[in-house]
Formats: structure tokens, sequence, C-alpha cells
């Protein structure tokens, strides 16, 4: 496996990166009678017998009444947008969300950059940075030329849409009063002009530099090297807080705010509405942080808090570099999803693994000159920068996370005992948080719906009443081996069957969703339905206890914040041998624990290997 069989187009292709997004099928819509049944299985690990015959009344009377009326607008929408559930999805799942973006809906992920040979130590901590801006241009150049392969299996079959990368690069959530707006500024070649340049942070001072020299072509490293000197020095040296600083605070306040706040910031000169169009439209952000992980879970919570000062978080992506040389990233979720993360994370990493680090002796080509940008500002927004410097020391340590390794075996002992990696691991998952909690939890797992048109995601709902099952029989002191592994298989394989049906248009949450936002906007009044306490307790509405995700099979791992104020987070990655994972949960909490739910983790991966064993001994003699 290398770059150039996964990232690079051959020379001479007739292929392009985005040229088959508008061939792609449309989004299914399912049946009303077909969504409505799996809801209702859906609810039975949640509900008593009398509360599921009372959901079943109310399930019932939305099907002959006002669900058919919704249905049918929604099968109107259907059958004039490829993707009757796109725009809904971006506005209302995340546009109309008021509360900050850090550390409710951002992605981050902690760069492993010494496993590929690039050290985390001090003296890297402008090095590393200036190789991943290097391999980020040569990326976003990819994208420019469009010589990005398609994702798609050999025989084409399975095509996914490639449109959610235009959203990667050149591209900013700007803020509303009532709702926000993602404004993408990337173009390709074909298209039309693009910005290249980068913008770096630090100290709470905003920098502009060059991403490519005068023949179009990226910057080396050791062009990067030199302008991140440059700013450091200056920014070091300046050891009175100047008093332009401290703007990046103002875009991590509550949307509202900051919209008030950017609204005024720009009208209170012309280069002020310059600037901030110029951030707004650059290519990616870095932010140089003077904190010091110490360990993995330091470094994973530190990539999305560390210094909120210093960070312009409407940004679709951003580069952190930390003082003593180790690296994260985050995305804002609502411009792109974690697949796309994972991408351009995995291309930095193979590209540094086979170009190796770069020659630091090499003196740089373009000796260039950062820009600083110097905002007016005015007592108003000197008053807001003081106020938001305050809110985000507070917000420093509001999520705990752990970043876990389990050693003691991975995706191959999985595989051998014939039973799929990911319905394990999930399976595992929610026998982890019954071990905690003593309940059953509303558990969301991301299915990919890329191979449609402008796809994203869907909901697998992954606690069923088999792993209910599974997990009763496990922890039964009566239960035989046998017969608690026959439950763990069953529990596995409709988890899959739930993820197969998920990824084909046959979930249950985006339709429930597309339901009530045709309510919402045609003035009819929210269903009963939605009021129905099992919905809220089964996840619906974005209450999910278990947020989880699987990340692939490398040791890139990423994380967003529970959805829930006592819920957890829960990605992982399997490779043969191991299984990375990130637990994340709100500290403020009483009733979860990140550490604990790491440390229960631990001992039913080892109870369910013990079992599986057991097992196959005993079948043996």
């Amino acid at each position: 496996m290398n770059r150039e069989s996964i990232y690079y187009l051959p020379e001479g292709s007739t292929e392009s990166t985005f040229c088959y997004d508008e061939d792609r099928p449309r989004l299914p819509l399912p049946k009303l009678d077909h969504t409505l049944k799996r809801y209702l299985e859906s609810l039975k690990p949640f509900g008593t017998a009398e509360e599921l015959e009372n959901t079943k009344k109310i399930i019932e009377t939305f099907r002959k009444g006002v669900g058919a009326k919704l249905q049918t607008i929604l099968e109107e929408k259907a059958a004039k947008e490829k993707n009757w559930v796109d725009k809904w999805w971006e506005d209302y799942a995340y546009c109309t969300l008021r509360m900050a973006l850090i550390p409710y809906c951002v992605m981050v992920q902690p760069l492993l950059l010494d496993a590929v040979g690039l050290a985390a130590v001090p003296e890297n901590f402008l090095k590393s940075p200036a190789t991943c801006l290097h391999h980020n241009m040569v990326f976003w150049k990819l994208l420019r030329t469009e010589r990005l392969r398609p994702i798609a299996s050999a025989d084409k079959k399975n095509v996914f849409s490639a449109d959610l990368y235009r959203r990667l690069y050149n591209t900013a959530r700007t803020p509303g009063l009532e709702m926000d707006k993602v404004e993408s500024h990337f173009r390709t070649e074909r298209e039309g002009p693009c910005a290249s340049h980068i913008i770096v942070l630090y100290g709470g001072r905003i920098f502009k530099i060059p991403g490519l020299n005068a023949t179009g072509d990226p910057l080396s490293p050791q062009d990067f090297l030199f302008m991140l000197q440059q700013i450091q020095v200056k920014v070091e040296s300046e050891t009175m807080t100047v008093p332009h600083a401290g703007v990046p605070v103002l875009t991590n306040d509550d949307r509202t705010s900051w919209a008030r706040n950017r609204q005024h910031l720009i009208e209170l000169s012309a280069r002020n509405a310059t600037m901030v169009r110029e951030i707004e439209e650059a290519v990616a952000l870095l932010i140089l942080d003077t904190h010091c992980p110490q360990n993995f879970s330091d470094l994973a919570q530190l990539a999305l808090t560390g210094d909120i000062h210093s960070k312009w978080t409407d940004k679709s992506c951003g580069t952190i570099a930390f003082k003593n040389g180790q690296m994260g990233c985050y995305g804002e979720h609502c411009c792109y999803d974690g697949s796309i993360s994972m991408s351009i994370s995995l291309y930095v990493m193979m590209s540094i693994a086979e170009e190796g680090v770069p020659d630091w002796d090499v003196p740089a080509a373009n000796l260039i000159r950062p820009e600083e940008l110097v905002l007016d500002l005015d007592d108003t927004l000197r008053e807001e920068i003081v106020r938001m410097e305050s809110v985000a020391d507070e917000m420093q340590n509001c999520v705990v996370v752990s970043m876990d390794q389990f050693q003691d075996y991975g995706k191959a002992f999985m595989k051998q005992h014939k039973i799929h990696p990911d319905a394990y691991v999930q399976t595992a998952l929610l026998l982890t948080y019954y071990r905690l909690h003593g309940t059953f939890a509303p558990t969301y797992e991301t299915a990919m719906m890329r191979q449609y048109y402008k796809g994203r995601t869907e909901t697998c709902r992954s606690c069923s009443i088999e792993s209910v099952r599974f997990i009763e029989a496990m922890e039964s002191a009566t239960v035989a081996d046998a017969d608690k592994a026959k439950a763990f298989r069953a529990a596995a394989n409709r988890q899959m069957e739930l993820m197969n049906e998920a990824r084909k248009g046959n979930g249950i949450d985006r339709h429930l969703f597309g339901l009530w936002c045709a309510a919402y906007d045609n003035g009819i009044p929210i269903p009963d339905l939605y009021d129905d306490p099992l919905y809220s307790r089964s996840g619906g509405g974005g209450n999910f206890i278990l947020s989880t995700s699987t990340l692939g099979y490398t040791i890139n791992c990423g994380y967003v914040a529970p959805m829930c104020a006592d819920g957890y987070g829960c990605f992982y990655t399997m490779l043969e041998d191991c299984i990375w994972a990130i637990f994340s949960a709100y500290r403020d909490s009483t009733v979860t624990s990140g550490h604990k739910f790491q440390q229960t983790f631990h001992q039913v991966m080892g109870d369910l290997r013990a079992l599986l064993e057991r097992t196959e001994m005993t079948n043996k003699l």
C-alpha cells in the first residue's frame, strides 16, 4: 500500500476527482411503513411492555394520519432533489445550533507523526508543521488539478462521492444571528482562481503566508520553516501584549454573539472586512500552541481545547503544533465528515513515510516574510475579547479524553473467530456501558452514505434486542459459556445487518428527521411521535448516550465530544494485533467517567476473548 495506489490518478487517466459526483444515485427515501416498523423494533431495549404498547399506538396514529401527509411531502421533495435530506441536515442538524463550536461541533485528531519518523521533540516545534503544510499543499493541488483518485472499487460498481473534499480547504462556517452558513471558496483550476495562502495563529495574533511559489508549486518544508521561524521570533520577542492580539478568541463564543461581533468587526473598517475575508478564504489554518502534551490522552484533549485564544474556529480545517513537537488537527464537522479527515491525515503520514524527514540543512529557496493581519478594534471589541478570554479559560478542561491502545489482540483474533471486527467492538462497547451503569445505552454508530449523491452519513442504532439478550446472558452466572458465545455471535451478526441496512438507505433517523423537517418547514404542528419519551430515550433528537464510529484500520484515530451531557464518545480503529480508541466524556457530568469506561472496556475485551477461547476449547474436546 502506497500513496500512488491510493491517492494518485495515473498519467493519462480519463478520470478526475469529481467526475462521478453528478452520476451518483439518488439518496433513497424509505417507505414510511418500513421505517416505522424498524423504529418500533429499535425501541425494545428501552421501554417496558406498557410503554411499548403505548408507543405502538402513537406510531399507528402517526402512520395513518399526519405521517402519511409528511411522507407525501418527502416523496415530492425526493422527486425533485437527488438528495432530499442534504440541505435540511446542514441547516437543522448543524447550522441552527447556537452553542460554541469548541467543544461541541469540531472533530479532533492527534497526529502520531513519530510513527513515520517525525519525532515529537521540542526542536520539531516548527519543523513538523512546516513538513505538514508542504504535504497539505500538495494534497490541495491534487484537488485543484482534479488528480486525486476517486474512491471506488476496482470494478467501479461502488463509487463514493468526492463532493465533501470541496469543503476541506478554503472553507469557513460563517456565523449568523439565527443560522450559520457554510461558505466554500475552493475552486478547481477548471472552475477558476482560488486563494492559496495559509493563516498562522500564534499568541492570539494572525499571520498570512503563501502556500505556493512563483511557479505555482507548493512551497518546500524549508520555505515554510523559514516563515514560521520569523513568526516565532516576532511573537516571542514582543513580550508585552500587543493591542491587536486576541481577535480569534471571539470565534469561540456562542454563534449568535460571534455573529454580532463579526458583523461589528467588518463594519468597523474596510481593512477589517478585507482581512476577515482573507482568513475565511484561506486554504487552512496552522495554530502554534505553547502547551506541551505529556501523553496521548493529553495530546488528544489539548488538540480540542489547548490555546483557544489562537483558534479561528470557523475554519474548516486546522493543524495544531505544540511546543514540545507533538501535533494534532481539527475539522469543523458541518463542513465535512470524519472520513475526509482520516483521508488527509493518512496522506500526510504516508507522504512523510515515503519521502522521509526533510533535510533541514538545505536552505529555503524562497525567503518570504509573513504578513501580520492587524485588525482595527474599538472599546466594544476589546471588552468582548477580555470576556471571551475568561470564557475560553473555563473551557479548557470541559471534556475529559482518554486515548487508549488495547494491546492484547486486534482484528486478526476477531476474524479468526469469524466475527466482524466492527460488530465485535460495538457489542463490547454496549457491554462496557452496561457494566458501568446498569442500563442499556442508545447507541449511534456512523454509517457511510457517500455512495449516494452528496451523501454523508446515516445512523446505525447498535443497541438491538439481540445485544440486550447477549448482555443479560453474559452477566448471568447461570448461563452456560456455549449459550453466551452463541448470543454474542447473534448480537454481532445483528449489528452487521443493521449497519448494512443503514448503508443502503434503510436507516431510521434521517427519515424521522426528514419527516420532522417537513412538518416544521410547512407550518404543521410537530407530531406527538417526537414527544413520546421512548423517542428521546432511544436516541432520537440527538440523545444517543454512546456516540461511536469506526475510523478504519490505521493508527489514525480522532474523536468528537459526546452528544449528551451524560454520554460518551467512543471512536476506534482496528489493527491486526491491537485497537486504538479514544473515549471522551464531559468533566461536569456526575454520571460518566471516561477513565472508568476505558478500564471497563479492557476488562470486557478480555472477558470476550476468554469466552471465545473457552468455547472453542470445549468444541474441540
